[in-house]
Order: structure tokens, then C-alpha cells, then sequence
């Protein structure tokens, strides 16, 4: 798988400052490299190459707890050999030893979250970070050393390593002497073009083997088999569901429902409001012709509810002589057989509109319309065809009412 590897100093991706990159082929052989991330190459891994003065290698004794206890209490076990507070670092254990003893990794909590979320930024989401120091070739019993003047480094164990100052030899390696003992040998890499180190003061001051081991570059350098410093709220994010970049377009489409919604109930309403508009209109328009003349229409449905009341229950039965009165008189006296298609009352006469009327049924309806007091004539309809009645009180029952 093609890696991309992201070298780090402590002001790497800050703004206007660089970072070295390398892009490894499925061999892990560099195939380009550069020095600016404008446009970061893509590749199947991203990792993080750490400047060795930025993660410091500690020994401290540690309760025997599985890991996953362990991991709380490491920041706090580091605290006491550097400079910050507990709540400030980032601690990784790296390697048990012998009695109750272990190996740690710490740095900086904040430097390293800041630089993790820059790389989000661009695109690029790490998956391992290590310190430049343990992808130093090792052996059991020797010291691997990359000489850079100013910027030469150390591996002292499986997982130990130091950032050394530039002296011949330099003074940090006397101090981890005084501490851990003498190597069997001290194996010197060199960067490309850098130079080569004061070999007699190298071995005098060392009191130690001290050979050349060839050329270095953290580049091409097989990446180890080692705990990876990004764990814990630092590990990667390549295959978590980012929900605060999915934050902000879940809650914009959000409120696109809700406006959507809300506008549909509003035209709702308003189609609502406009529709009942229409049947309080028509509702007036029928009341002020139901009503008598004059009459106030103050709640149309409920004058015209009382009109009706009123007219089917005065005087327990509607008048005679009125339309309601008028109107049953007829129903009483229908013979069979003949439906009315319209029917209206205008001044005292009933229209009745047929569509055909047998002779002997016309003459039914007179006779017993005269009986009661009705008046029946007839024509012909000439647009529609049919037959046309109309019908009212008969003379006789007319002076009868006076």
C-alpha cells in the first residue's frame, strides 16, 4: 500500500511554515518527495514522522494493570519528567520492562491536536505517529546514532531514543552512559552531505566501539513494529463518521423541512381562510334573501336556522296562503308518475317545468288541485320541449282567504 509520510517539527503547519514530505510506493520505496503541503499527494496511509525533541522517552514504574486501566494514569506517571502539567500531555506506553518498570512516549496534548486537525483541513487523516528516533535501524546491545550536527538523534533501545545536543561526541550520550551503562557499540549513521563525526574524540570520549553504519534518511526507512502515539481522542479518523462536518448539513437540511412545512400550513391557511371567505359570503348572500327586507345579517347561519324555525313552526303549521303552505297543498294533491325538473315561486304562482306529461295525468292534477283550491294551467316549453305549469290559488279560494 502507497504511503505518504509527514515529517514534523514543532512549527510544522503553522501559517507560512513548511513540512517535509516523502510518498512511498506499495514497496515502501520513495518515489517524490517536497517540502510544502499547497497540494498534499494522496496514498493508501498517512504517517507522522515526529521531530525527536518533540516526544520524550521516559522510564517509570507502573501498577500491573491491563492497558486499558493504564491508560488513564500515563499522562500523570510523565509529569514528573517534564515540563508540563498531566493535563497537558499526551502519554503512550510503549514498552513494559522488569520489575514493574515501563517505557513511555509523551509530548505535547495541544501541539499534537492542533497539528491533527490542520491535516483534517487538508484532506489528510493520520494513521501512525512515531519519533523520528526509533526508525533508526537497532540492534540488541548497540546504540543506533544519526549524525546531524545540531539535529543528530538516538536510539538506545527497542523503544528509546533521544534528541542529542551537537557536541563530539555529544554530552547526552555520556549522560544515558552514566545511566544505562555502556553499549557493546555505538553504530554512526550519516545524513547525505552532512559531513562525518571527529571519530577519535567520538571513541575516546565514549570509551566504547563506535563504527560507521553508512547513510540514513527517515524518508525510505522501514517504519517499526512499535505502539502507535496516536491512541486514545488522538486516534485516527479515517474510518470514523466525522459528525460535526455532517453537523452542519443535517441541520440545514433541517431547517429546509421545517421551512418547507411551514409554508405549506401557512398556504394551507390561507386556502382555508380564502374557502370559508367564500361561505360566509354566499351564506349572506342567502340570508339577505331569506330575510326579511331590511333586516340586519349579523350571523348568517343562525338567522337563517331561526327563519326557517320560525316558518315551520308558527301557529303549529305553515299559513295556507304562504310559500311554505302553498308548496304542501301541492305536494298533497301530486298524482304519481311525473317527476318536476325545476320548480320556482315568484308572486304567488308555483312554475313547474316537466319534461312530459300524459293528458290523463294533467287532468288528475286539475281535479285535484281545484279540490283544493288550486289552479292549475298548462303550456308548452319551447325551448326545452316539455310541458310548463303553473299553478295558484284558484279565484274562489283567493276571495275565500280575503
Amino acid at each position: 500500500m502507497s504511503e505518504l509520510r509527514l515529517y514534523l517539527r514543532r512549527d510544522s503547519l503553522m501559517e507560512g511554515m513548511d513540512c517535509a514530505w516523502a510518498l512511498l510506493d506499495d514497496a515502501g520505496h520513495p518515489q517524490s518527495s517536497g517540502t510544502r503541503l499547497e497540494d498534499p499527494p494522496r496514498a493508501g496511509l498517512c504517517r507522522l514522522v515526529l521531530a525527536s525533541d518533540l516526544v520524550l522517552s521516559i522510564d517509570a514504574p507502573l501498577p500491573d494493570l491491563p492497558e486499558r486501566r493504564l491508560a488513564p494514569l500515563l499522562a500523570a506517571a510523565a509529569e514528573s519528567a517534564t515540563l508540563l502539567d498531566a493535563d497537558d500531555l499526551h502519554a503512550v506506553l510503549m514498552e513494559r520492562g522488569e520489575n514493574g518498570m515501563a517505557t513511555l512516549a509523551a509530548l505535547d496534548d495541544v501541539w499534537l491536536g492542533r497539528v491533527l486537525a490542520r491535516l483534517t483541513e487538508l484532506g489528510l487523516h493520520a494513521d501512525a505517529a512515531l519519533p523520528e528516533y526509533l526508525l533508526l535501524p537497532w540492534e540488541p546491545g548497540t546504540w543506533s546514532v544519526c549524525y546531524r550536527g545540531k539535529d543528530t538523534l538516538a536510539r538506545l533501545g527497542l523503544s528509546q531514543g533521544l534528541a542529542l545536543d551537537d557536541g563530539e561526541p555529544p554530552v547526552g550520550l555520556a549522560l544515558a552512559q552514566a545511566q544505562r551503562g555502556k553499549p557493546e557499540a555505538v553504530k554512526v549513521f550519516q545524513a547525505n552531505n552532512l559531513g562525518a563525526p571527529d571519530w577519535p574524540r567520538w571513541r575516546a570520549g565514549l570509551g566504547t566501539k563506535v563504527e560507521s553504519a553508512g547513510t540514513w534518511d527517515w524518508r525510505g526507512a522501514p517504519w517499526p513494529d512499535l505502539p502507535n502515539l496516536l491512541q486514545g481522542k488522538h486516534a485516527s479518523r479515517r474510518n470514523r463518521i466525522d459528525w460535526k462536518r455532517l453537523a452542519r448539513p443535517l441541520a440545514w437540511g433541517v431547517l429546509a423541512l421545517f421551512c418547507v412545512q411551514f409554508t405549506g400550513l401557512v398556504l394551507d391557511w390561507a386556502l382555508l381562510a380564502h374557502e370559508q371567505s367564500n361561505i360566509k359570503r354566499e351564506m349572506r348572500v342567502l340570508a339577505e334573501r331569506a330575510l326579511p327586507a331590511h333586516a340586519a345579517v349579523m350571523d348568517p347561519a343562525w338567522q337563517v336556522a331561526e327563519r326557517l324555525q320560525q316558518l315551520h313552526t308558527a301557529s303549529g303549521s305553515p299559513p295556507p296562503d304562504s310559500f311554505v303552505g302553498f308548496l304542501g297543498r301541492l305536494g298533497q294533491v301530486w298524482p304519481a308518475g311525473a317527476l318536476a325538473q325545476t320548480l320556482s315561486y315568484e308572486n304567488g304562482v308555483i312554475s313547474v317545468s316537466l319534461a312530459q306529461a300524459d293528458p290523463s295525468w294533467l287532468e288528475q292534477l286539475r281535479s285535484a288541485a281545484a279540490g283544493r283550491g288550486l289552479a292549475v294551467a298548462t303550456s308548452q316549453d319551447d325551448k326545452g320541449g316539455g310541458v310548463q305549469l303553473s299553478i295558484k290559488p284558484s279565484a274562489k279560494d283567493d276571495r275565500h282567504g280575503q
